[in-house]
């Protein structure tokens, strides 16, 4: 159906934030998102990274690519609606378990935080949306692109996983990036 590799890399933060920190160029793109206020994960207000970033010295960035089989790509484009239940099944779930591993991470280095791609996937509907405070403050994570980072250029730079697009079923590989920030 799917296998994963995962790539790790090491940077400083200083550096990770001055290579691919640009909220100015990536923020408003969010707004065209259909979590837009309404995930507590992203925008609009949102932390500033230098801030919350600051006491960190290092980042492990970590890309999740989930490679498809080509039975499973060829299933995806029998509908639209086909194609999201494979990558839920599939992208989905592997993310979610990059998540919950790099929660015990945290449990293991009190201190150290995670940063995950896309919006908060932890309830089905975000309490955001109601004006309600969220459900899962401890577990839920900022939105990588709505801090205002680069995933494209992480993703090709230091992952060497260059982001697939594709408009009918699925590329031949999804990639997840999350980070890990500690001392």
């Amino acid at each position: 159906m799917y296998r994963v590799e995962v790539q790790v890399q090491t940077l400083r933060v200083s550096e990770w934030i001055s290579r691919y920190c640009q909220p100015e160029r990536f923020v408003p793109l969010c707004s065209a998102c259909p979590q837009y206020g309404k995930n507590w994960a992203c925008p609009p207000e949102m932390p500033r990274v230098q801030e919350f970033a600051k006491p960190y010295a290092y980042v492990q960035v970590i890309g999740l690519k989930v490679l498809y089989d080509e039975d499973v790509r060829a299933e995806a484009m029998t509908s639209q609606e086909r194609t999201e239940e494979l990558r839920q099944a599939t992208y989905g779930a592997a993310k979610k378990q990059m998540l919950q591993a790099l929660l015990a991470l945290e449990e293991e280095f009190p201190g150290s935080m995670t940063i995950m791609a896309g919006g908060c996937e932890l309830c089905k509907q975000c309490t955001r949306a109601e004006g309600k405070p969220c459900r899962h403050p401890r577990e839920m994570r900022y939105s990588y692109s709505g801090l205002g980072f680069d995933l494209g250029r992480i993703a090709e730079e230091v992952l060497g996983m260059p982001l697939l697009w594709q408009n009918q079923g699925l590329p031949a590989y999804n990639v997840a990036i999350a980070s890990f920030l500690h001392n």
